[in-house]
């Protein structure tokens, strides 16, 4: 169903290098490294919004990290999971890692990424501006070194197509550890029917696909869904997350609120027409702020 999508992720391993304090989710604060640098190297026009900037359409980093909007919508083509996360206080020698899943014709531009990941002199992170140096990108998938100590293996740098799982099953848990924004009629949910789920991973997959491949995703949405409805929900349970992050669109000082819901949820159903469509959302995340990591979630089946 989605082999015609190709997905290449890294995993990223630093060293701080100093003391100081960061946000306990540091989705947010990843982007914000990679992207100011990233736009560094590329921008002739830093001070114009990449939407209103005639060049924004041949601009590497406008096609391959912040959309300013496309047939597929202002969807971007990657999504960043931290792997450290509820940590504030921090010392020299501590680490923080994270994944980060370039997807389409992204997944072809490692060499871009890799070359903001390995700046130590952009590598100031948070509001206290915290020195951290790359200790090693690897592939996490396949085992094999991408950067490590100045030496780069670019020949393991190799998308894959996103073949996702079938299986048979009559159970499912769904376990988001980081936080979740599903919203329907622009209100945020505070608990995920199937039905909802089904409908906004079907979505963005079908956006992803249209903005960063050669191929648009055609299915019975009206089938899917009147199927997805015969899933009943057996058990959940959530809690509100309240997440606050800058934002560059925002004035000095201010934050943007970002409310969230944690938690898990096992449906009960013929779940197998949608196993592999669970599978590509657990690579490839869903709802609102997937680019900073929320919506990631791990699945496990009764079979």
């Amino acid at each position: 169903m989605f082999e015609h999508m190709q997905t290449f992720t890294m995993r990223a391993i630093y060293e701080a290098r100093g003391e100081g304090r960061l946000p306990p989710y540091l989705g947010s604060t990843i982007r914000g490294v990679i992207g100011h640098r990233l736009r560094e190297f590329v921008c002739r026009f830093p001070d114009l919004k990449c939407h209103l900037c005639s060049l924004s359409a041949d601009c590497s980093y406008a096609l391959h990290f912040c959309s300013p909007g496309n047939e597929g919508g202002a969807v971007n083509p990657y999504v960043i999971r931290p792997l450290t996360r509820d940590k504030e206080q921090w010392r020299a020698g501590d680490r923080l890692m994270f994944d980060i899943t370039l997807i389409g014709r992204t997944a072809d531009q490692a060499a871009f990424y890799i070359d903001a990941l390995q700046d130590d002199a952009a590598q100031r992170w948070g509001a206290g501006r915290m020195p951290f140096r790359l200790q090693q990108i690897i592939d996490p998938i396949k085992g094999t070194l991408i950067w490590n100590e100045g030496k780069v293996w670019l020949r393991n740098c190799r998308p894959e197509p996103l073949i996702p799982e079938n299986r048979h099953a009559r159970a499912v848990v769904l376990r988001f550890d980081n936080p979740l924004r599903l919203l329907v009629n622009r209100e945020l949910r505070q608990s995920v029917s199937f039905v909802d789920l089904i409908r906004s991973l079907s979505r963005r997959l079908a956006l992803l696909s249209q903005a960063y491949t050669e191929y648009k995703l055609q299915w019975d949405e009206q089938a899917m869904l009147e199927a997805a409805a015969g899933i009943r929900t057996a058990a959940q349970h959530w809690l509100r997350v309240d997440f606050q992050r800058y934002s560059m669109n925002r004035p000095a000082g201010s934050k943007l609120e970002l409310p969230g819901i944690e938690g898990w949820v096992r449906y009960e159903g013929d779940l197998t027409p949608f196993t592999a469509l669970l599978a590509a959302g657990e690579k490839l995340h869903v709802g609102k702020n997937a680019t900073i990591g929320f919506g990631s979630y791990s699945v496990s089946y009764d079979q």
